[in-house]
């Protein structure tokens, strides 16, 4: 029975005017997808990528040659760079508002005739190039890319298909009919609902077919079996949130009189879930962020600000030292406190700058996600790689990185019998070379799991919605009236 139902709605949805729009509109919107990214900035990015990491892995190489104590004060390059996705025409997500890269801050300065290295500090936001974003930049994307077309167009699509699923029945009297042959309601409810999404699932697929296919073709981009795990998984994402408006038109159509205000009742939910609510949450996070940020920049950075007790201290002290002094280990060893002191300072400030910025952000992006399409477009942008998600991800893998490297190069300072083993001290390191293919090389993890891992808040997001939609349609159908 179950089965002659959904094939049934199935054959009137294919049938239908609604579904032919659906595809032609859904198919047209891919291919400008897929003709806008081949055309678009993703091989220049790729390109510029390799590139800067080429130099930096020159610029490793250069200080490997001038000895270990130069790769363990400046962590062995001067930028780490944020790979760009090869999925970000799925999801474009924030990226233009984000750094592409890290800066591992490290200097020389000169007193009494004597070279000083400044130990290398984390810098989080490429404060030459890119200055913080304003939350509004982080919450917002206008780009035609799988998020747009399906969490705005196709999501309308669902509610067009079944805003009339059981009043026009009923308008129609065929209803009465088809409940008179002791059909269960839950199955009718079921089979509505399985029809509607068959029919989804058949324009989706096409669109989807139709945008790789255009992408494989005309770009140099490869998708290796990564980046088609982490497609399906954003297909199966389409799904369950398609899933949450094919619920809510049922449920719609269930207590609506008449089609005209189940009309009018799907396109008001619709534009106040899709349209309206989404944007409130940049709306919210840009008022209390700009100032903060801006206040933050300048009292917390303080660019040119040496007045701190602990960089004092350390300016006192190499004012002090001269490079006979600096042959004694006691005051090599006074100097390398003073810089640890001041580095901590430092990394600490710009953790703190990070956790501000991004944490508040973040509140905001939970105002979204009250909404199907937060969770959807977050969960998207986790599986493209692209957007805050990933960047928060790249934070933690730059952080480890930096820590392995410079451990790996205090043990291979601990082998050299000449050296004082006093970290952070250019003259408490080893001076000896070191071959440069020895170096470690930053590779960031963007493997399907460790995304899916990201996304995970979001795909239960969306799970409770469908859940919460179709129960609400269930228990409205249970109650309501066949005539």
């Amino acid at each position: 029975m179950l089965s002659a139902i959904v094939k049934r709605e199935l054959i009137d949805h294919l049938l239908s005017l609604r579904f032919g729009l659906a595809l032609v509109l859904t198919v047209g919107f891919m291919v400008l997808n897929a003709l806008g990214f081949v055309g678009g900035s993703y091989e220049f990015r790729r390109d510029h990528y390799l590139q800067q990491v080429q130099a930096e892995q020159d610029i490793g190489r250069s200080n490997a040659q001038r000895g270990l104590w130069k790769l363990i004060l400046h962590s062995g390059q001067k930028y780490i760079y944020k790979k760009p996705s090869p999925l970000m025409f799925c999801a474009t997500g924030t990226n233009d508002a984000l750094p592409e890269r890290f800066w591992t801050q490290g200097g020389k300065s000169t007193y009494n005739s004597t070279t000083f290295y400044d130990p290398f500090v984390l810098i989080y936001w490429d404060i030459i190039d890119i200055w913080a974003p304003k939350a509004s930049q982080l919450l917002e994307t206008q780009a035609i890319d799988w998020v747009f077309i399906i969490g705005s167009l196709l999501s309308l699509m669902a509610l067009l298909f079944t805003f009339d699923a059981f009043i026009g029945e009923k308008e129609c009297g065929t209803l009465k009919l088809v409940m008179a042959q002791s059909l269960p309601r839950h199955t009718l409810l079921l089979g509505k609902f399985l029809g509607a999404m068959l029919a989804l699932a058949i324009v989706l697929s096409l669109a989807i077919l139709v945008n790789l296919l255009i992408v494989i073709a005309l770009s140099q981009m490869n998708l290796g079996l990564v980046e088609a795990g982490r497609l399906i998984g954003m297909v199966g994402l389409a799904l369950l949130y398609l899933a949450c408006f094919v619920g809510l038109g049922l449920w719609v159509s269930i207590w609506s009189s008449n089609t005209r205000s189940s009309l009018v009742g799907v396109l008001l939910l619709w534009t106040c879930g899709v349209l309206l609510w989404p944007a409130t949450g940049g709306a919210l996070a840009s008022r209390v962020l700009i100032s903060e940020f801006e206040e933050e920049l300048v009292l917390g950075w303080g660019f040119a600000n040496n007045d701190t007790p602990t960089e004092q201290k350390l300016l006192d002290l190499k004012r002090k030292l001269n490079n006979r002094d600096l042959r004694k280990p006691e005051n090599v060893r006074l100097l390398a406190d003073a810089q640890r002191a001041v580095r901590q300072f430092k990394q600490d400030r710009e953790d703190r700058f990070l956790a501000h910025s991004l944490g508040e952000v973040e509140k905001a992006r939970h105002i979204v996600r009250l909404s199907p399409t937060g969770c959807f477009q977050y969960g998207m942008e986790a599986l493209a790689g692209t957007g805050l998600t990933r960047h928060r991800s790249f934070v933690e893998q730059v952080r480890t990185y930096v820590q392995q490297f410079e451990q790996t190069m205090l043990n291979l300072d601990r082998d050299d019998p000449k050296s004082m083993h006093i970290h952070l001290v250019a003259q408490g390191l080893s001076r000896q070379k070191i071959n440069p293919d020895t170096l470690p090389v930053f590779t960031e993890d963007m493997s399907a799991t460790t995304l899916l891992r990201h996304a995970i808040v979001d795909v239960i997001g969306l799970f409770f919605f469908a859940m919460l939609t179709y129960m609400l349609a269930y228990r409205s159908w249970l109650r309501a009236s066949i005539v």
